[in-house]
């Protein structure tokens, strides 16, 4: 497995049809669902302040995938967000998410004054937040009610940070 950044149209199609995979049968680990992804024009540059990593089989098959960019309000710009994390399920516990991850924070660290990687997670996704503590982040607030699921269903959400 090798992991790139996403920049040309197969890789940005393969993402999209990842993504609407898991949002599609894990609905409850997302906040966005299918239809929010209609029309959308591709999330992330290629620098290191916007960039959306793929961690590819030895065939090529995108089997993870995650997001950064920095904030751009000159009084945020030190802060970035990791979104949209997902690892295939034929993919989960090989390692794959933490190794998306540390690639992400070292590829971030190459943007000048980044002092900060914060992300959102369901509360109740205990795999994801167990992955983002052991690598430093930590929890810095909680929202209940957060997410509207579906009618009469909520999701909490905690907000984490690392800093660096």
């Amino acid at each position: 497995m090798f992991i790139k950044t996403i920049t040309e149209a197969p890789e940005i199609k393969a993402y999209y049809e990842l993504l609407t995979k898991a949002v599609t049968e894990e609905p409850q680990f997302f906040r966005l669902t299918p239809a929010d992804m209609v029309g959308e024009s591709f999330p992330t540059e290629d620098t290191p302040e916007s960039f959306t990593l793929g961690a590819f089989s030895d065939e090529g098959e995108l089997l993870g995938t995650v997001g950064f960019k920095r904030d751009s309000f000159v009084k945020l710009h030190h802060r970035g967000l990791v979104f949209r994390m997902y690892v295939s399920e034929k993919a989960k516990g090989l390692g794959l998410g933490r190794k998306l991850l540390q690639t992400l924070i070292e590829k971030a660290k190459q943007g000048e004054g980044l002092r900060q990687i914060y992300l959102t997670v369901i509360s109740s996704n205990s795999r994801a937040k167990n992955l983002y503590i052991s690598e430093g982040f930590e929890r810095y607030s909680f929202e209940k009610e957060a997410i509207k699921m579906a009618e009469n269903e909520y999701a909490d959400e905690d907000s984490m940070v690392k800093y660096l």
